[in-house]
């Protein structure tokens, strides 16, 4: 679900045109248009992927995103530079983090990542700024794409909530999309953080395709599916 009010915000034009172009997307592209906003619609008719409040996220499959934190976390390397995007899977690496870093810089989009790196002494924190999403305390927009446009790190690992092996990774709000995209380019390594009931799902604005990551962080309930694809198409699973 996209809300009309934000889209008018992201794009600086009123509502009246927002209504009027999401008319024209569900007459030719397949969007359904409801109160407020408008949702995409998936090959069987039904709504895709909704977006859920992050204080949701973070009492849901918590057994599963402490595995994946614990993967990701065994990665990084003293004097690294990593990217978090938004979520609570990527929080989660941060109470992981090796106990023999002395430095490491963060970068991410997530206020709760921020607050909880800013706690770690050898962490050299950097935050975008931006526009704040309150239901992911996400920051995007136009401020924050430029500060990443002139950055560079060692790995992203990068939480997502609708995963398909057409659509690729999907996000329900498309104000984080582009930020998500930058992630990815401005990454040396690209690391999917994603627990085994987000895949075979799918969000309204796409992010990018799964053949752009270097390895996917699973759980142990990653479909075998998805294991045979990334064999086939030399990804990493993890």
């Amino acid at each position: 679900m996209v809300n009309g009010a934000e889209l008018a915000e992201l794009f600086s034009v009123n509502v009246a045109t927002v209504r009027r172009d999401l008319k024209y997307l569900a007459e030719h592209h397949g969007v359904q248009v409801t109160y407020g906003g408008a949702s995409l619609v998936s090959e069987n008719g039904q709504p895709v992927q909704g977006e859920q409040n992050l204080r949701e996220k973070e009492a849901t499959d918590l057994e599963a995103k402490r595995l994946i934190a614990q993967k990701a976390a065994a990665l990084v390397r003293d004097g690294e530079s990593i990217a978090l995007n938004a979520g609570s899977t990527v929080r989660l690496i941060l109470d992981y983090l090796p106990t023999t870093l002395t430095s490491l810089t963060v970068v991410t989009l997530g206020l709760n990542i921020a607050m909880a790196a800013a706690a770690l002494p050898y962490v050299h924190l950097f935050v975008p700024g931006g526009h704040y999403r309150q239901s992911s305390q996400a920051l995007v927009g136009p401020t924050a794409e430029r500060a990443l446009g002139e950055i560079h790190v060692d790995r992203a690992f990068l939480g997502a909530s609708a995963i398909d092996m057409n659509a690729g990774w999907t996000h329900p709000a498309y104000a984080e999309a582009a930020t998500n995209q930058l992630l990815m380019k401005i990454a040396r390594k690209r690391y999917l953080a994603c627990d085994s009931r987000k895949f075979d799902r799918v969000a309204f604005a796409r992010v990018c395709g799964l053949a752009e990551f270097d390895a996917f962080i699973v759980d142990n309930g990653f479909p075998p599916h998805y294991a045979e694809w990334a064999r086939a198409n030399d990804v990493e699973v993890i």
